[in-house]
């Protein structure tokens, strides 16, 4: 058999002292892959947070010094596939999804993906998104911008509560999130929940109307707490929530949790994708994660309420949902901007900006 080398770039760094570079290796096409593995030209990657975040927060004598690469989420179409791959993904298929990894040399920042569909998981075929005429963006960048922010969001609410109905509250600190964007989308549409309070800045409370939260405060405009209090008090006829999303990072309720939260014994859930302080994404140090006020409310057993970190759990079926929601037109991936592969810096300073409205996108070709 004949070599097929193809020039494989790749985003990368090496520590927290190193800068994101581009990087190319030699890569032989009939011969870089396992039985069981597929390769996939990747055609679009979306960034996250948790991509700088572990790239500042990466020790090289913890870590290592190899190149690890950036980005989770992709889009692209698989060009190879080995003996042993469900004959479910064949050559020539349209695909997206979430590559897990931490300081892993293959991420997905990458012209070429090597993967094991079986246990890399979630994967999925990507389905068209409804558009319209004036749509500037392809299928490949909407399939590449929601799996790991969908997947976190329908995570969260189905994983950990099963009883949603149109009683059901859930007050979400941070509303403009991608993250968010998702949560509220899956609790209106696929879950059927029937009052979702959502808190941001006074100056976004137009936009975030228009996505479904049924009624939004601002954290810029007095004490959060007390804001929330009245809305409670005037609108939900003193009613608690049965969940509290935090996808920026708070604290502010902890010492009221008894009068915002039901009680335990109602299956109510605190949870958090960010932990209990605010993350500045310019200067991350591990403390905003692995503080002592953080460790002891996860671990402390006479806490009156459920806390849980929330994340995608690729064994729960939330590419499906994702794909259905599509589909159905009731989801629609938020796009902020998008970039070419060269422009990788650019696209890493919008994220980092705390401005993007929407998923920042990285095109390969």
């Amino acid at each position: 058999m004949s070599n097929e080398i193809v020039t494989n770039k790749s985003v990368t760094f090496v520590n927290n002292t190193t800068p994101v570079t581009i990087t190319s290796s030699e890569l032989d096409l009939t011969s870089c892959y396992q039985d069981d593995e597929v390769v996939i030209e990747i055609h679009a990657a979306a960034l996250n947070p948790i991509d700088f975040m572990t790239h500042q927060l990466c020790n090289s004598y913890i870590f290592g010094n190899y190149p690890k690469t950036y980005s989770r989420d992709y889009s692209g179409v698989i060009i190879k596939a080995g003996k042993n791959v469900d004959n479910r993904w064949k050559i020539g298929d349209k695909v997206n999804g979430m590559y897990n990894h931490i300081y892993g040399e293959r991420g997905t920042l990458t012209h070429y993906l090597i993967l094991n569909p079986a246990k890399d998981v979630p994967i999925t075929h990507m389905v068209e998104v409804p558009k319209e005429a004036n749509d500037p963006y392809d299928d490949f960048v909407y399939a590449a911008a929601w799996p790991l922010t969908f997947g976190t969001a329908f995570s969260t609410l189905n994983d950990f509560k099963k009883d949603w109905n149109s009683d059901s509250k859930v007050l979400v600190i941070g509303a403009s999130t991608s993250v968010s964007y998702a949560f509220v989308h899956i609790a209106k549409k696929y879950f059927n929940i029937g009052t979702v309070v959502g808190i941001c800045s006074k100056n976004s409370i137009e936009r975030n109307k228009k996505l479904g939260y049924d009624y939004l405060v601002p954290y810029d405009e007095g004490s959060i707490v007390e804001n929330v209090r009245k809305l409670k008090q005037s609108v939900l006829e003193n009613d608690r929530f049965d969940m509290i999303f935090d996808s920026v990072g708070n604290h502010d309720f902890f010492p009221v949790i008894d009068q915002f939260l039901k009680p335990k014994v109602k299956n109510s859930f605190y949870v958090t994708i960010a932990g209990n302080n605010k993350v500045n994404y310019k200067n991350i140090s591990w403390r905003d994660f692995i503080s002592l006020g953080s460790i002891l409310t996860a671990l402390n057993p006479f806490k009156k309420y459920n806390w849980r970190l929330g994340h995608p759990y690729p064994s729960n079926n939330f590419i499906e949902a994702g794909n259905e929601m599509i589909k159905k037109g009731t989801y629609k991936p938020p796009i902020d901007s998008v970039y070419e592969f060269e422009q990788y810096k650019e696209a890493i300073d919008r994220l980092m900006s705390n401005r993007a409205k929407g998923k920042v996108v990285v095109k390969m070709k």
